[in-house]
């Protein structure tokens, strides 16, 4: 090739010739290793290339509307219907409240029994229901019936009063039990029971009432034998246990000047002998007691509150 030549095609080569090594290093990127940090070492965070908007400032524009609760429905398909008794046999123009255990609380309806003492309640709706029954200021039901009814339910409900006419007395010692030899008190409680219009049962204390012990076998009397009752309708006694095992006594209770005499058998704790040997367990059984609790205990009716 002359000179002259050479001249010319070495400018128009060397573009060609720059660009083939271009094309060569860039095929060979691939084949770069790709290099991790060494252990323990942990790089920076890339900084974030954007802020997240805060969106808690915006307020969102009200809807028009209204929260509606659909009421519970008062008439149905279900029926009830039965009688009320008590202790001397079907109680006329009892009171029987029905009351339908809903969210909305409706208020209860009542129905009267009839002189056989019947009562019916038709077309009522489905659902759970509270019934009890009752007759001031004597009689009441004080355990309520629960059912659910569904529609179309025909349920006969017989229910069952019990009397808190006259007196209600009950008895509690210190020290509970008593011990053998040893004196206790005895704390006789007379109250009044009644029933108010809605069939609850309401207790007041008898105050001046005349209480006096008429029978205390296994026991000695330590203090005068007759009292009357104080502001919380309580008589108080001092008796010495004489006998383990005695856990009874008789009282005489007369609420009022004009009212007769009452005799009550009540039961008490039983007197311990506390130097006797204990029984061996897998042959002995319980010996008759009263409240463990200190509480009063009766057999004349519900004690008093």
């Amino acid at each position: 090739m002359t000179l002259a030549r050479l001249r010319i095609a070495v400018p128009i080569a060397l573009p060609f010739l720059v660009l083939f090594v271009f094309v060569v290093r860039g095929c060979s990127t691939p084949n770069v290793p790709l290099l991790h940090p060494p252990a323990g070492v942990t790089l920076p965070a890339a900084a974030a290339t954007s802020t997240p908007q805060d969106l808690t400032g915006i307020r969102l524009a009200g809807v028009n509307g209204t929260t509606t609760l659909v009421p519970a429905r008062a008439a149905g398909t279900a029926h009830l219907t039965g009688s009320v008794n008590g202790p001397q046999g079907p109680v006329p123009s009892a009171t029987v409240r029905v009351e339908h255990l809903v969210d909305d609380n409706p208020p209860p309806i009542d129905v009267v029994a009839g002189p056989d003492g019947r009562w019916d309640l038709p077309n009522i709706a489905g659902g759970r229901y509270r019934v009890r029954a009752f007759l001031a200021p004597t009689l009441a039901q004080t355990e309520p019936q629960i059912l659910f009814l569904n529609e179309g339910d025909q349920n006969n409900l017989d229910l069952t009063v019990d009397s808190f006419a006259g007196p209600a007395v009950a008895a509690a010692v210190a020290p509970d039990p008593p011990e053998l030899n040893q004196p206790f008190t005895l704390v006789v409680r007379v109250a009044r029971k009644t029933v108010d219009t809605n069939g609850v049962v309401q207790s007041e204390p008898i105050v001046s009432a005349g209480v006096g012990l008429t029978g205390f076998s296994g026991y000695a009397l330590q203090s005068s034998n007759g009292a009357l009752t104080d502001a919380n309708g309580d008589a108080t006694f001092t008796l010495q246990c004489r006998s383990a095992g005695a856990a009874s006594v008789q009282v005489g209770v007369r609420p009022t000047a004009a009212d007769q005499t009452q005799q009550i058998t009540l039961q008490i704790s039983a007197c311990v002998d506390p130097n006797a040997t204990p029984p061996d367990s897998s042959s002995s059984s319980s010996t008759g007691g009263g409240s463990s609790s200190g509480a009063p205990s009766t057999t004349a009716g519900p004690g008093p509150n």
